[in-house]
């Protein structure tokens, strides 16, 4: 394994480290994800930093890391082909794939392998920390420069991005539109907007229009 392992440092009651792994084919880029973890004030330990997706499974099931790093694009397969192997290892570990090669239809396979959030490296630094932040602390977190809405859980349900035009309707209905006037104002029918509205439940988990307003809120969009 061509890893770079570390004991965890003495247990802080008052500030616990969450253990990391960083999965990642370039040396240079693991190292600086690890090293500016380990910098960050949320307190992340790296216990592992491995090039490999088979590494990636060795190391969880060593270490059972709270958060995993995991870049798609590995030399011996994917990271999104890897999540099921890496759950069997440590279920519990939330896993965050990345790519530096942005990809429209990166953000689907991530959201349905069974991985806790996307990010692409192309974006900021903050980005990606908030990223970071976000799945460490239980919640869903995708997003890509395409604009695909970062979701979260609501109502107990893992929820998938929002595509450009459910965020659309999804804005006009915690504005107080009727179906009808949504149809009316996107020139398509109301069985379209029905359609979409009944995707935004499944997505959001919510069961009627006052979740779909909160959730609109926690995302930005109300």
């Amino acid at each position: 394994m061509s890893a770079i392992l570390r004991d965890p440092p003495d247990a802080d009651p008052l500030q616990p480290h969450s253990r990391v792994a960083v999965v990642d084919d370039h040396v240079f880029m693991r190292d600086l994800i690890s090293r500016e973890l380990t910098r960050s004030t949320k307190r992340y330990n790296v216990v592992a930093s491995v090039g490999t997706a088979a590494d990636a499974v060795a190391v969880c099931r060593r270490f059972e890391p709270h958060l995993l790093v995991l870049d798609i694009n590995l030399p011996d397969r994917t990271g999104v082909a890897a999540v099921p192997d890496i759950r069997r290892a440590s279920p519990a570990t939330r896993i965050l794939l990345c790519t530096a090669f942005p990809k429209e239809d990166w953000i689907g396979p991530a959201s349905t392998c069974g991985a806790d959030g996307f990010v692409e490296k192309t974006n900021t630094w903050d980005d990606f920390m908030l990223a970071v932040e976000r799945v460490s602390g239980g919640q869903r977190y995708f997003c890509s420069a395409g604009g695909a809405t970062p979701v979260r859980k609501t109502n107990g349900k893992a929820s998938s991005p929002l595509t450009p035009r459910e965020r659309e309707i999804l804005k006009l209905i915690a504005g107080g539109r009727t179906t009808k006037e949504i149809a009316t104002q996107l020139f398509i029918s109301v069985s379209t907007v029905e359609t979409h509205r009944a995707n935004l439940m499944a997505k959001t988990g919510g069961r009627n229009v006052a979740d779909l307003v909160r959730f609109a809120m926690d995302v930005g969009l109300a």
